[in-house]
C-alpha cells in the first residue's frame, strides 16, 4: 500500500484521500512546512529487499533502538540508512546505536548519512552511538575526523551477531 510519510516527525497517512503534500503535524506543532514523501510497505523486488548491498536490521529494547548494518553504505544506500535513523527517532528512541560491525565499505555519502543521523538524534534529544567498524571502515571514520565527533559504544558478542539474533527484522 502506498502511503505518505513525513521524515521530520514520522507521521504516516494513507496516500488515497490525503489533503495535501505537507505534514499537518509539523504545520501545527512546529509551524514548519515539511513535504510528505510517498513510501510503500511492500519490499522492493530489486536486490531482494536491499539497496546497493546494504542490509539493515533493527532491534528495539525499551527506548534503545539498535540498527545493525551489513554490506556497503554508499551513494545507492545512504538514503536508506538516513530513513532508518529518522524512523527510529520518530518511534521514540532515547538512545540509538548503529552497529557498524558488518559494514565492509563506506564512501563519503555514507559518512554524510552517519553525520546527518547524529544531527537528527541531537534535534530529538536522543543519544547517538556507533559500535566499532571493520578496520577499513574504521580507518575511514578516523582519517576523516568523523570518529572523533561520535560516541563509541562497545557491545557484547551477542549484540553484534545480528544475523542470528532473535527478534531482528530486515528493514526495507
Amino acid at each position: 500500500m502506498l502511503r505518505l510519510r513525513c521524515l521530520a516527525c514520522g507521521l504516516t497517512v494513507p496516500y488515497k484521500g490525503s489533503e495535501g503534500d505537507l505534514c499537518p503535524r509539523c504545520l501545527v506543532r512546529d509551524d514548519e512546512a515539511v513535504a510528505l514523501i510517498p513510501v510503500s510497505d511492500q519490499p522492493s523486488s530489486v536486490f531482494g529487499g536491499t539497496m546497493g548491498r546494504l542490509r539493515i536490521y533493527t532491534r528495539v529494547h525499551g527506548e534503545r533502538h539498535t540498527i545493525f548494518l551489513s554490506g556497503e553504505v554508499d551513494v545507492s544506500s545512504s538514503q536508506m540508512l538516513e530513513e532508518a535513523i529518522v524512523e527510529a527517532c520518530a518511534a521514540g528512541a532515547t538512545e540509538l546505536v548503529l552497529d557498524m560491525g558488518g559494514i565492509e565499505f563506506m564512501d563519503s555519502t555514507g559518512l554524510r548519512a552517519i553525520l546527518r543521523g547524529k544531527a537528527v538524534c541531537e534535534a530529538r534529544d536522543c543519544d547517538y552511538r556507533l559500535t566499532p567498524a571493520q578496520r577499513p571502515v574504521e580507518q575511514t571514520l578516523a582519517v576523516t575526523g568523523v570518529r572523533a565527533k561520535l560516541q563509541l559504544r562497545r557491545v557484547g558478542r551477542r549484540a553484534t551477531r545480528h544475523a542470528a539474533s532473535p527478534g531482528t527484522e530486515p528493514q526495507t
